[in-house]
């Protein structure tokens, strides 16, 4: 017998929705920041995985790869 399992949470459950890191040095230092004087932190919070499981799709980056086929699918505003 086969075995179903969400494409999105591979089974956990759970899906990740936020993501974050730390700035780049190199960042800090074009924007004219001492990187031994400062770091950075960078967030944010995933919308298009929450639209994933709204509408039923199955590959994140088709949000990015501006396809108007694709895009013109979803309500505006």
């Amino acid at each position: 017998p086969t075995r179903s399992t969400c494409r999105l949470c591979k089974g956990t459950g759970w899906l990740e929705i936020g993501g974050s890191g730390m700035v780049h040095p190199n960042v800090l230092k074009a924007v004219g920041y001492d990187k031994h004087d400062v770091t950075g932190f960078a967030f944010g919070m995933g919308l298009s995985r929450m639209a994933m499981l709204k509408y039923g799709v199955s590959d994140l980056r088709l949000f990015y790869e501006n396809d108007l086929r694709f895009l013109q699918q979803f309500p505006a505003g």
